[in-house]
């Protein structure tokens, strides 16, 4: 059960991290009402996905269904780096 609880909370955390990267770098407002979006959505992120994770069998399903997610969320936030100066 530990392994399971560990893995959701970290993937989740950093599954919410990389997607308010994503929504902080194609916002066009005020940095502060940047930071007020990304931590109210990135708190219900991270729970919506750390219940998610933790509904799997075991730690292993988990991390697996967690790194694709991560992996396609780390993927559009380097487009979306290298592309910046063209949005």
């Amino acid at each position: 059960m530990w392994p399971k609880t560990l893995t959701a909370f970290m993937g989740g955390l950093l599954l919410s991290v990389s997607m308010m990267l994503s929504l902080y770098l194609l916002l066009p407002i005020a940095i502060d009402i940047k930071l007020l979006v990304g931590l109210l959505a990135g708190f219900i992120i991270w729970v919506a996905s750390m219940i998610y994770y933790y509904s799997f069998n075991s730690a292993k399903t988990s991390a697996l269904a967690c790194g694709k997610f991560l992996l396609f969320s780390v993927a559009v936030n380097c487009l979306l780096f290298w592309y910046q100066p063209l949005l």
